[in-house]
């Protein structure tokens, strides 16, 4: 029996609020579910005058952050992580009021289950990792690795072939399977995030960078190749 999507409030789409927006997104959904109590019924995780006193603590706390630096930096966290919460508080608040109703769920102002992206399915549709770069680490014979964001929870499988680019032959398969033709010289990294670095290759070689973007138990299709050269 096929399952019915009932639509909610995604903490996935709250975690990815950026910070220069994380006050706006407070204070926006503080006044829609605080000032519409005949919406918004019963008991509110937190009522008007706790949001905005998070809110001055959390701005007060950003500018002494920017001034002190490092001694100022614990209570910015902190005050950031309690904005991050209160909106995480309303999402079982809001989806038990609205049980699918998108109107009400509207009226939250907060990100719905039905704005996310099914990064799943675009993987398997051939969606393929943007923006590789390839440069020189601090040590030498040391390459890092990089490419453009693709999404929340996405992995990032990165392969590196020594001399060549990767022959033909080579295929990783949806469940992150390598097949590849005999002689073949490569590296795989699947650990971390888009970031990763390769130590102790060979010296002025050149190796061919490529991504294969990853999603729960599936991968997707191999990147078109970049190139760096090693140091001596």
């Amino acid at each position: 029996m096929k399952k019915i999507f009932i639509d909610g409030i995604s903490k996935k789409l709250i975690k990815k609020i950026a910070l220069r927006d994380l006050s706006r997104r407070v204070k926006k959904m503080g006044d829609a579910i605080n000032g519409n109590t005949d919406v918004f019924t019963g008991i509110q995780p937190y009522n008007e005058t706790a949001i905005t006193s998070m809110l001055l603590s959390f701005s007060e706390s950003q500018a002494a952050y920017a001034v002190g630096g490092l001694l100022k930096r614990n209570d910015f966290f902190k005050a950031k992580k309690a904005l991050y919460s209160c909106l995480f508080s309303f999402i079982p608040y809001v989806n038990k009021l609205a049980n699918g109703d998108k109107v009400i769920l509207d009226l939250s102002t907060l990100p719905l289950l039905s704005d996310e992206d099914d990064y799943a399915q675009l993987i398997a549709d051939g969606a393929i990792a943007k923006k590789i770069t390839g440069k020189q680490g601090k040590n030498p014979r040391e390459i890092i690795t990089n490419c453009a964001s693709f999404g929340l929870e996405v992995g990032y499988m990165v392969i590196i072939s020594e001399g060549m680019p990767l022959p033909e032959g080579f295929y990783v398969g949806n469940d992150g399977t390598i097949k590849t033709p005999f002689g073949a010289r490569f590296i795989v990294n699947c650990l971390g995030g888009r970031t990763k670095t390769f130590y102790d290759l060979l010296p002025k070689t050149e190796y061919f960078i490529y991504y294969v973007l990853t999603y729960s138990a599936l991968a997707g299709i191999i990147s078109k190749g970049v190139s760096v050269v090693t140091s001596v």
